[in-house]
């Protein structure tokens, strides 16, 4: 099927043409999953801290200025259900596709939301090293709330004390909608200046080889394979989600990268290795099996930098925790990086999963979309999404700090791992299920491991070279 740039439309957008895209092969998978369970959903965002309170009334101004933009049309994309002709145009099939609805409400989409008493936060413990406890609270309870995918699937949520004024945002996002990239680019759309920005999308990735296929099938069938269960997640995962994070310098990651010649996703990962080690030592003094992360991995190319939907594949990271040297975790992460590299992952999802997507079954799609939940393969989904080019400004306030809030699956998963950041801020958001006893220690420990990491020796020769770092063929994401 192909569609044209304007077809017919059974919108409620009050315009019976309008423009669409069609959904991908990921935007299928997330919308299969969202309607096969109701009750669960995944959404994705960031929390922006700004430097200055901002009013509400200003904030709408704003975010109604850059939808007014060309540009930012893209943010007023909804599903709707549309008829696609054929390319011969004997046939015709009805199936939701993106379409574009300029004059949205914007006031449905910014709302105010107050931070819970200090007295409430309380709950969540003495911990103030890893997000303020008001925050984190509201945090936790705007988790709660999926977006309502019947609009344009986003909202910009102002924390407010006492009032219609904040200085911190919480944006949020259904996972139908956009992957990591995609976020930033929204968030660039809405937050940043008129420069386009440089994530470092390739221009194309290379058709697949038969041995590409080969091996991505020896990698789907070694993903099936157990992870290790380890006791210290307090057995299965129940209760809402709890984030807390912690920012540090993106320079303090390249150091320990240029140190280590590794890249800047190594590090992360090691450091990540490292913190669990620490965070579950008990674990580790007969048993060094390790544990497994799912790595998400961006299959989107230049061309598609506009458009705010999923290209990601993922792969499976084995966590060296019982490795007791950080030097060793981090080399032994690289080796498996560099091998993931050498071998062209993400190749054959490029051309597969287009293909594949909408001949699969609605089960088969929200199995996909829901593959990080699966505890008995993974213990963890990890998600590097690097930094955004700044700067940031909200109604006449910069931001100073961001975080992202990668997906939980609230009773399937423990934990969820995300590295998002502005400028030259990086920041790690954990976000555990409530049933994983003291999941506040693990973001302090990353940051602590992170700053071993920039400090010991490396282990022998470079195994890999430093990458750069905005020019890479595939990214994780």
């Amino acid at each position: 099927m192909t569609l044209l740039d304007i077809v017919s439309s059974s919108s409620s957008t009050g315009s019976a043409r309008a423009f669409t895209r069609p959904m991908t092969a990921g935007d299928r998978a997330y919308l299969a999953f969202h309607r096969l369970n109701p009750g669960e959903f995944q959404d994705v965002g960031a929390v922006l801290f700004l430097d200055g309170p901002v009013k509400l009334a200003d904030l709408r101004a704003h975010i109604a200025a850059r939808l007014s933009l060309p540009r930012a049309w893209m943010l007023t994309d909804r599903l709707e259900t549309v008829t696609v002709r054929s390319a011969d145009g004997r046939s015709t099939v009805s199936e939701p596709h993106w379409v574009s609805q300029p004059d949205m409400d914007v006031d449905e989409h910014v709302a105010a939301v107050d931070l819970p008493s200090a007295e409430s936060a309380r709950a969540l413990g003495p911990n103030d090293d890893v997000g303020d406890r008001r925050v984190r609270a509201a945090l936790d309870r705007i988790a709660t709330w999926p977006t309502d995918i019947n609009r344009q699937p986003w909202k910009i949520y102002l924390l407010c004390d006492e009032g219609t004024s904040g200085s911190v945002l919480v944006y949020r996002t259904s996972h139908i909608a956009q992957d990591g990239a995609a976020l930033y680019r929204a968030l660039h759309l809405l937050f940043g200046e008129d420069d386009e920005p440089d994530i470092g999308l390739p221009t194309t990735i290379r058709r697949p080889t038969a041995a590409d296929y080969l091996r991505f099938v020896s990698r789907g069938l070694a993903v099936l394979s157990p992870t290790r269960v380890l006791d210290a997640w307090g057995g299965q995962p129940t209760g809402p989600a709890r984030h807390t994070w912690i920012t540090t310098d993106l320079g303090l990651i390249k150091q320990a990268a240029r140190r280590h010649h590794a890249s800047v996703n190594d590090v992360y990962f090691a450091a990540l290795a490292g913190a669990v080690r620490t965070w579950s030592s008990f674990e580790w003094r007969d048993d060094v099996r390790p544990i497994h992360a799912l790595m998400p991995v961006s299959i989107r190319v230049a061309a598609e930098q506009n458009a705010l939907s999923n290209y990601t594949s993922g792969v499976r990271v084995p966590l060296p925790c019982g490795e007791p040297d950080a030097a060793q975790r981090l080399a032994q992460v690289a080796a498996v990086t560099r091998g993931l590299k050498d071998k062209g992952i993400g190749v054959v999802e490029r051309q597969l999963f287009p293909f594949v997507a909408p001949r699969a079954t609605p089960r088969m799609l929200s199995y996909a979309a829901s593959f990080g939940g699966r505890t008995r393969e993974l213990s963890m989904v990890a998600t590097n999404a690097r930094t955004i080019r700044g700067p940031l400004a909200v109604a006449g306030r910069g931001v100073r700090e961001l975080i992202g809030t990668g997906p939980l699956l609230v009773g399937r998963q423990h934990l969820s791992v995300a590295l998002f950041g502005v400028g030259d801020r990086v920041g790690i958001t954990m976000a555990a299920s409530d049933s994983v006893p003291n999941h506040d220690r693990l973001a302090s420990l990353w940051v602590q491991e992170l700053t071993e990491l920039a400090r010991v020796a490396p282990v022998g020769p470079p195994l890999v070279q430093v990458p750069v770092q905005r020019r890479t063929v595939l990214r994780s994401r």
